[in-house]
């Protein structure tokens, strides 16, 4: 008869973990990761002020670049959009409007491929050559990204410290890409899904403004008016993080 000594040690912080990766699956859908290690994205931010952060990934088409743009200048607010950088080299005119109406650009990689899946040395030169295009076509410096997919790991945020980006998530998903329509990416944005929560002070919100995403000018207009119903003042990234007191998850850094 076999006996097999279980060391508790061990068995406790494999539970740990397994729960962190349940709380992951659950709380931040489509997003991979690794638990293991201090490592992690920026996804929200604790503030005093009553403020959210509002962002775009981009990484084709321009149907509904312009609607969007059109729908802020409106209302008097600014993004952050994050823009893969092939992109932007077949729409420079369409940068040029963004950075133009005074909206922050941070990389979206240069291809849309998993960060997390390259060499040390690959995703080096991803980050780079992002970085290059998106500030000549911009003119701002770039010091944000948002992995492509929410894909990171340790090494990716590590590399893109080094190369002098801040890895940036979201604590909100309209979930716009899967064509929920326009009531269902307002309900998801003001009162979140399952055992989300909607928009809160520090969140920082996650749309799509690529072709992908047909229901976002729709639904963009009441988002807005709802927030700014419940008085939050709709920024940046950028303006977020200057405000911020710290970030969340904790391994992140402002």
């Amino acid at each position: 008869m076999s006996v097999f000594v279980v060391n508790r040690k061990r068995l406790a912080v494999g539970t740990v973990i397994l729960m962190m990766i349940a709380v992951l699956a659950v709380n931040k859908e489509q997003v991979v990761s690794v638990v293991t290690g201090n490592s992690k994205p920026i996804y929200s931010v604790k503030t005093e002020t009553k403020q959210v952060a509002l962002t775009f990934d981009i990484s084709w088409g321009e149907e509904n670049v312009q609607p969007i743009l059109d729908i802020l200048k409106k209302e008097n607010i600014k993004a952050t959009f994050f823009l893969s950088s092939p992109w932007a080299e077949t729409k420079p005119e369409l940068v040029k409007c963004i950075a133009a109406d005074g909206h922050e650009i941070g990389s979206h990689g240069r291809r849309h491929v998993d960060l997390n899946t390259m060499t040390a040395d690959i995703l080096m030169k991803e980050l780079d050559t992002s970085k290059e295009v998106l500030e000549r076509l911009s003119g701002q410096k770039i010091t944000l990204l948002r992995a492509p997919n929410g894909a990171y790991d340790n090494q990716v945020i590590s590399v893109a410290n080094e190369r002098g980006y801040k890895v940036i998530q979201w604590s909100v998903d309209s979930l716009d890409w899967k064509r929920p329509g326009a009531d269902a990416i307002v309900n998801y944005v003001m009162n979140g899904r399952s055992k989300n929560k909607g928009a809160s002070p520090g969140d920082i919100i996650l749309f799509h403004a690529s072709d992908s995403a047909p229901d976002t000018p729709k639904a963009l207009p009441t988002v807005l008016k709802m927030l700014k119903e419940k008085n939050y003042e709709i920024v940046t990234v950028g303006k977020l993080l200057s405000n911020a007191q710290e970030s969340w998850p904790p391994g992140s850094s402002l």
